[in-house]
């Protein structure tokens, strides 16, 4: 019997706990734990919000409460100390009268005045007692008080209760918002915004133009360049590794002084000038990084050509006559969807040295292509550029994938690496990184 029963459960075992099913349910309980920790972060802060608010005001009521009471109970301490003083004398006066008492039946007259006086000082006495007694009483009902105000402020468990509950409402619209919010926003991209932007017009920046040219040349993970004196190159400080004896260097602080806040918003900033000592030989130079072994590196040749859209980010060098420049497009849907409305174009003759993870290769598309966002890193000013919708809805609600690809015709001309880095994929960052996240979405708007 027992042998049937580990039988069975080894046969039940493989179906019941398959991997698609494990990773399934971590997956389940990792969104649930999720969720439920963000409710519970916003009923702490909601609640908490509006308690430091309620306890506030009743902080403010209290200290104003209590400065009325500390007053009352000094006022009432300084008349007592002076009817106290007024009592004494009162009483040696009345004490006074009464050692200094005539015979009525002598000297009736004498009497009757005294029995006046006597009677004044014994009205003073009672009413020095009476305040005195007035201000006692003004002293410990402030005393009461000011203890029941520190009562109150022992009870801040119960304050926070009672603001929760005044509060359910916002803590309700709250909890909706948090998760529904971002099915909604996903949802409204999806069916909303994909769909427009399958019927808009590519985007195309520049007219076409069959006299430019735009070649590749050298690729790898180290490039050499020739540095001659009609030609300087200018690179970053970080890629230059080495150069000929004959080769000087200096410190070129933006690329171009034309286009200042271009360069300097590009990172083509604070760039190191190679050029040919005076009297000396031409030689070459060799551009590699010193931290990224995954980085390549492509030449690209420009001839007269009008400008070739790029990531500024991955330019590594330049030589020769190039000109950077941009272009908006702001009425275009597919600039607004793919998060670029302003594109970086490089023109006219010379040397762009751009760099990729995993490979960089300058592809001519045989036929219609549709490629990751992430993979592009520019393409040719004439190309007509589209934002695609290519995911189901699942991987970009997760954030596994990006939703839009981008497609490019046949016989348009592109520039792809092989690899994107995690910061490229489009997936959601830590919550330490929301403020990086935000500046790095500005600056892929105006194309950066």
């Amino acid at each position: 019997m027992a042998g049937r029963a580990a039988i069975a459960w080894d046969r039940l075992a493989p179906a019941t706990f398959a991997p698609d099913a494990v990773n399934l349910l971590v997956d389940a309980a990792r969104w649930l734990t999720l969720k439920v920790l963000g409710v519970a972060l916003i009923v702490v802060v909601v609640g908490g919000l509006a308690l430091v608010w309620d306890w506030e005001k009743e902080r403010r009521g209290w200290e104003r409460q209590a400065a009325v009471v500390r007053l009352e109970v000094e006022t009432a301490l300084r008349d007592w100390r002076e009817l106290r003083s007024k009592l004494l004398h009162a009483e040696r006066a009345l004490q006074q009268l009464e050692a200094s008492r005539p015979n009525p039946i002598l000297n009736p007259s004498d009497y009757l005045a005294w029995r006046a006086r006597f009677q004044a000082a014994e009205a003073a006495v009672e009413a020095a007692r009476t305040a005195r007694d007035r201000a006692k009483t003004v002293y410990d009902t402030g005393r009461v008080r000011l203890a029941g105000l520190e009562q109150q402020l022992a009870t801040v468990a119960t304050e926070w209760q009672a603001s929760v509950f005044r509060h359910r409402g916002v803590i309700l619209i709250s909890v909706t918002a948090f998760l529904l919010a971002p099915f909604a926003w996903s949802a409204f991209w999806y069916f909303a915004v994909a769909p427009l932007a399958s019927r808009a017009r590519p985007l195309v920046l520049l007219p076409a133009d069959p006299r430019a040219l735009c070649r590749v040349g050298a690729t790898g993970k180290v490039v050499t360049l020739d540095v001659v004196p009609e030609r300087p190159l200018v690179a970053r400080m970080d890629w230059v590794q080495q150069y000929a004896p004959g080769l000087e260097k200096r410190t070129r602080f933006l690329f171009t002084w034309h286009s200042p806040l271009i360069s300097y918003a590009s990172g083509l900033r604070e760039m190191t000038e190679v050029r040919v000592r005076a009297g000396a030989e031409p030689g070459r130079v060799s551009l590699t990084s010193a931290t990224d072994p995954n980085a390549y590196l492509l030449v690209l040749e420009l001839n007269e050509h009008p400008g070739v859209v790029l990531r500024p980010g991955v330019v590594v060098a330049l030589a020769g006559d190039i000109q950077m420049r941009s272009r908006w497009r702001l009425g275009s849907l597919h600039a607004w969807v793919s998060g670029r409305v302003r594109h970086v174009l490089f023109s006219g003759t010379g040397l762009v040295v751009v760099t990729g993870h995993g490979g960089v290769d300058w592809c001519a598309a045989e036929q219609a292509v549709v490629i990751e966002e992430a993979l592009v890193l520019g393409a040719d000013g004439r190309t007509a550029m589209e934002t695609v919708r290519t995911e189901t809805f699942w991987p970009y609600f997760r954030g596994r994938t990006s939703l839009f690809d981008l497609r490019f015709s046949q016989g348009q001309s592109f520039l792809r690496q092989t690899a994107a880095g995690s910061a490229e994929t489009g997936r959601p960052r830590a919550f330490p990184r929301t403020l990086e996240g935000i500046l790095n979405g500005v600056g892929k708007l105006l194309g950066f």
